[in-house]
């Protein structure tokens, strides 16, 4: 399988494929239909510090799927992400984001602020496992606003080695698996597709189709018995 956890060509700090996020009514319900659909077993994340979601986590190594949901509606109305959420699963969307890992996210901010563009500030996050361990981290948003985008999230982890969440233990019926592949739709493909190759360089862990809406429209799993796409 391929190792993810090579930089793209050319770009410093490493940046590599992190997560997809896939938005539920409900988590547990969510976990058992992915599990009879992809094979993948789903595990209990946490709540959220803020934004009112919580989450399972299907661990994939250095990546992983998150399922997500609205836990607290007042808070949630206050969060970009939660508002995202609650109109996904209001659509019936099957993905609301998808995020690259780097490790030094304040060079990547310089980077892309050097290069025009015109970024909101970092923000700080945590959540606390089932088990009371708190795994934090920091985000970089590209896109702004309630609606769902093409233009994946940055996040940089600050949790103790072998702490990611993709690293967690799972036992997933189609063996070992790994996301080879996001598939996002934009209205603007080609402003698209130049967006991601400053954040990932020339790699083809993505692929930009022309949709009359923005965001992910499918992921590639490859597993033991194959590749198995989730839309």
């Amino acid at each position: 399988m391929p190792d993810f956890s090579q930089s793209a060509p050319g770009l410093e700090p490493p940046t590599v494929v992190d997560h997809v996020l896939l938005p539920v009514a409900d988590l547990a319900l969510g976990a058992r239909q992915l599990q009879e659909k992809m094979g993948l077993q789903a595990i209990e994340g946490g709540r959220h510090a803020t934004g009112g979601t919580a989450n399972y986590i299907v661990p994939l190594g250095l990546q992983y799927l998150e399922l997500i949901a609205v836990v607290d509606e007042k808070e949630a109305v206050d969060s970009r992400l939660g508002l995202r959420v609650m109109q996904s699963v209001k659509r019936g969307r099957t993905f609301v984001a998808w995020a690259l890992r780097t490790a030094d996210l304040d060079a990547l901010r310089q980077k892309l602020l050097d290069a025009g563009w015109e970024l909101p500030a970092i923000v700080e996050g945590s959540r606390t496992r089932p088990d009371g361990q708190v795994l934090s981290w920091r985000t970089q948003d590209i896109a702004t606003g309630s609606e769902l985008s093409a233009i994946p999230f940055v996040i940089e982890w600050k949790v103790p080695e072998g702490l990611h969440p993709g690293q967690a233990p799972a036992t997933h019926p189609v063996g070992e698996a790994r996301i080879v592949r996001v598939v996002v739709g934009a209205q603007d493909p080609d402003r698209v597709r130049e967006q991601l190759e400053m954040l990932l360089g020339e790699s083809d862990f993505h692929e930009v189709r022309w949709a009359d809406s923005d965001g992910v429209d499918a992921i590639v799993i490859e597993h033991a018995n194959g590749k198995t796409v989730l839309r």
